[in-house]
C-alpha cells in the first residue's frame, strides 16, 4: 500500500510525521515516489502565517488534483486551527487535529482494512515510540509540547495547547534506542525546549539535557531551537561537552525595545545582548541563528534599523526572517496590518541579504578548519557547527554511507544570494 506524506513547518511536525508512517511502515505501507500515485496521502500543516496557511491548502488542493481516487487526510496545526476550512475542501477525507495526530495512522489502517482497527489506550501528543528517521539522516525526538507564552502575533499557542512534557525515563530510553541504530545526530524538539517540567512540576531540562549526555557514546545532539531567558551559564557549561553541536537557534524577533513589548516577548535587547555574549564568550565559534519578525504592526523605520544594528553587532550566522501577518485570536489581531506589503517585503529582502554576508563573514572564520560531518542523503555534508558542503566531485562518494561521520577541513565557501552559501570540504588529515 502506498502512501505520501507532505510536511509543512517546524522539526516537531517532521518528528511527528515519522512517528505516523512508523506505525503504517510496520503494517506493510511504503513511501510513493514523487511519481508514483498514492492511495493515501498525509499532509502535516503548519499555521504560523498566512503564507504557511495560503501553502497548505495549495498542497492540499494539488495533492487531490494529481493523485485522484486517493484519501487524503489533513493533520497539524491549521487542521487544529481552522478544521472547518479544510472539511470544507472537496476531496479532503478526513480532518486531525494536533491532538488526535497519534491516532491517524490507525485510522488509515481501519480504512484500508475495512474494519475497526485497534489502537494503543492512552494516546497522546508523545505517542509515537521508536521512532527512526524517515528520508532524513539526523533524528528528531519531540521532548515537550505546547506553549504558555503570550506573545502577541503568536497562534501557537492554540494549535499546539499549553505546554506538556514528555515522560523523563521515556526520552532517555528513547535517546539509547536511536544511538543504537546508528543515529549519529539527535535533535531536541519542541515549541518551549527550556520550559521542559518534571513529573512534580519543577523545571528538568538542565536535568535531561545532563542525563542524556550520559548516555551519549557515539551520537551527538543538537537544540531545535531555544528561548532567550533560557540561554545560561547552565546550558552553555553543558554545551562543552564533545558530542554537544555547537549551535544554538535563539529567536530575537526585534531588536527594538518598544516592539519587543507590543509582542509581549519576555526580555528586551540589552538582556538579549548579555546572554548572546555570555554565549559568545563560553563557546567560541559558537553558530549562532535567530528568528526575525519585520513589519508587526507599530514597527517603524527607525525601530527596523535597530533591529538590523543588533543583528550585526552580535554576530548572527543566520538570520530566518518573516513578514508580521494578522493571525485570527491573537491580541495584536486588533492592531490591525498597517504596514503595506511591499514594505515588509522590502525589510525581508534586507534582511536576507544582511543574513547572506553575515553567514560569509562566519565562513571565513572556519576556513582552515576541521570539523566534524554527518554525511546526508543528498552527498551533502553537515558539520556540528551547522555548516553545509560538499566533498569535490571527483570524490567517490559512493564508497561512504548515507549517515556516517567524518571529519572534515573547510577549504573553500561560495557565498550565495539571499541564502547561505556552501562549503568545499576534504577530508581533514
Amino acid at each position: 500500500m502506498k502512501i505520501k506524506f507532505h510536511t509543512l513547518g517546524c522539526r516537531l511536525n517532521f518528528f511527528e510525521t515519522d512517528g505516523m508512517y512508523t506505525v503504517l511502515k510496520d503494517k506493510g505501507f511504503t513511501l510513493a515516489t514523487s511519481d508514483e500515485n498514492a492511495e493515501y496521502i498525509v499532509v502535516n500543516t503548519c499555521t504560523v502565517t498566512n503564507k504557511a496557511d495560503v501553502k497548505n491548502r495549495n498542497i492540499i488542493r494539488n495533492a487531490i488534483r494529481t493523485n485522484p481516487g486517493a484519501k487524503v487526510y489533513v493533520t497539524g496545526c491549521y487542521a487544529e486551527t481552522d478544521k472547518e476550512v479544510l472539511q470544507n475542501i472537496p476531496g479532503v477525507f478526513g480532518v486531525f487535529g494536533n491532538t488526535e495526530k497519534s491516532s491517524l495512522p490507525y485510522q488509515i489502517l481501519a480504512d484500508w482494512e475495512g474494519k475497526t482497527y485497534s489502537q494503543p489506550q492512552n494516546l497522546d501528543r508523545f505517542s509515537y515510540s521508536d521512532v527512526l528517521p524517515e528520508g532524513h539522516t539526523r533524528a528528531y525526538l519531540k521532548i515537550q509540547d505546547g506553549c504558555n507564552r503570550k506573545c502577541s502575533y503568536c497562534k501557537i499557542p492554540a494549535a499546539r495547547g499549553l505546554g506538556v512534557s514528555r515522560n523523563y525515563g521515556d526520552i532517555i530510553d528513547q535517546v539509547k534506542y536511536l544511538q543504537d541504530n546508528g543515529v549519529g545526530e539527535i535533535q531536541l524538539t519542541g515549541v518551549n525546549l527550556g520550559w521542559y517540567r518534571l513529573e512534580n512540576g519543577e523545571k528538568g531540562f538542565l536535568n535531561l539535557v545532563e542525563d542524556i549526555l550520559k548516555v551519549l557514546e557515539y551520537s551527538r545532539i543538537r537544540l531545535s531551537s531555544i528561548e532567550p531567558p533560557d540561554v545560561g551559564s547552565g546550558l552553555l557549561d553543558l554545551m562543552q561537552h564533545p558530542r554537544f553541536c555547537k549551535f544554538l537557534h535563539v529567536p530575537i524577533q526585534s531588536g527594538s525595545r518598544k516592539i519587543l513589548k507590543d509582542m509581549r516577548r519576555t526580555y528586551h535587547p540589552d538582556a538579549f545582548r548579555t546572554r548572546i555574549e555570555l554565549a559568545k564568550s563560553k563557546l567560541p565559534n559558537l553558530f549562532l541563528g535567530t528568528d526575525v519578525i519585520v513589519g508587526f504592526p507599530s514597527e517603524t523605520e527607525v525601530e527596523f534599523q535597530e533591529t538590523k544594528r543588533l543583528l550585526v553587532e552580535l554576530g548572527f550566522a543566520k538570520l530566518h526572517v518573516f513578514p508580521y501577518s494578522v493571525r485570527k485570536g491573537t491580541s495584536a489581531e486588533s492592531l490591525g496590518d498597517p504596514i503595506p506589503g511591499d514594505e515588509k517585503k522590502r525589510r525581508v529582502l534586507d534582511l536576507m541579504a544582511l543574513s547572506s554576508k553575515l553567514h560569509e563573514t562566519y565562513a571565513k572564520t572556519a576556513i582552515g578548519k576541521t570539523f566534524e560531518a554527518i554525511l546526508e542523503n543528498d552527498g551533502r555534508l553537515v558539520t556540528d557547527h551547522y555548516l553545509k558542503g560538499r566533498l569535490p566531485e571527483s570524490f567517490p562518494i559512493d564508497t561512504l554511507q548515507k549517515g556516517q561521520f567524518v571529519d572534515v577541513r573547510c577549504e573553500e565557501y561560495f557565498p550565495a544570494k539571499d541564502k547561505e552559501g556552501e562549503f568545499l570540504f576534504t577530508f581533514a588529515r
